[in-house]
């Protein structure tokens, strides 16, 4: 079935899907800071690094367009895993070297690191490979799964790692992080970095970058500055609720049948979902609530 506004607008695709389609990336400041200072690393063969990020900051759309473009890199192997939520580091192991296509395996856990740690060394040292291991939703790993990769992360030579390890991670992830017991993991992790909220601008420009895309480049853009301003100040700069609101927002100008959307079909959209993502943030309280009565006109003279 098509969606309702696509002939309303003359849109060849839907623009505001949460679907993560690198197609519709809008490359932020801090997620080109993102991506470039991990393109690095694996170039570099650092080793690990860690992007953290709120929920729907962009993260998963990150990992795909990295990707993407590791896709297109001849000497780099990859492996995508997008939920690792693995009960035992053997299944997690074992699911990393399927992918990879180790041809041998063991029944024996330890005997299945040496075989995936020989493995790395061939095809980075023999056959000149950059082998990149891709992990979404990265908060999801258990303790021992952790472990694990830190022990990947002990496969290397005098001058490089022999497998690269980059992670998407929510920001309870970070907080995990500052225990003791993965001490000697975060030490293995020479870069991170944190997707941060979209600005009011920033907003205007993912809109209408989605827009341009899903439209072929017609200049047809319906959201009115004011709209914009809405939504950016209920979504607090959150990409996937800017889409999310966008997306209701169209569907109903549709059903207004207005080409047009302002700041009044924002309003409407938010009080119909009624959910607590798009509270906005409060008013800063006036200095004047601060005072104690009997001294705004400062001390009495005696």
């Amino acid at each position: 079935m098509e969606t309702p506004y696509l002939q309303h607008y003359s849109l060849l695709d839907k623009p505001y899907s949460i679907s993560p389609n690198p197609r519709f990336l809008y490359i932020s400041p801090t997620h080109r800071l993102a991506l470039e200072k991990t393109k690095w690393s694996v170039s570099d063969k650092e080793g690990l690094i860690i992007i953290f990020g709120r929920v729907g900051m962009g993260k998963s759309i990150l990992a795909r367009e990295l990707a993407m473009q590791l896709k297109e890199m001849p000497d780099v192997n990859y492996v995508f895993i997008a939920n690792p939520d693995f009960p035992t580091p053997n299944q997690l192991l074992r699911a990393i070297m399927q992918e990879f296509g180790v041809p041998q395996t063991s029944k024996s856990y330890l005997e299945l690191q040496n075989i995936f740690k020989n493995f790395l060394r061939e095809q980075t040292q023999t056959h000149k490979k950059t082998l990149v291991l891709l992990i979404d939703e990265a908060q999801s790993l258990k303790s021992p799964l952790v472990e694990l990769l830190r022990r990947l992360m002990n496969f290397e030579s005098n001058d490089q790692k022999f497998l690269q390890i980059v992670l998407f991670a929510q920001e309870e992830f970070r907080k995990r992080l500052a225990h003791p017991r993965y001490r000697n993991f975060v030490n293995r992790a020479p870069l991170s970095s944190t997707i941060e909220p979209l600005s009011l601008s920033e907003t205007e420009a993912l809109l209408k970058h989605r827009w341009w895309v899903a439209s072929n480049g017609k200049d047809n853009f319906p959201f009115m500055p004011e709209a914009i301003e809405q939504i950016y100040r209920y979504s607090r700069g959150e990409p996937r609720l800017q889409v999310i609101l966008a997306q209701n927002a169209l569907l109903g100008s549709f059903l207004l049948g207005t080409k047009s959307i302002d700041a009044n079909i924002i309003h409407e959209v938010v009080k119909d979902r009624g959910l607590p993502d798009t509270n906005p943030e409060p008013e800063p309280r006036s200095i004047e609530r601060h005072i104690k009565k009997g001294e705004k006109g400062g001390k009495k003279s005696s």
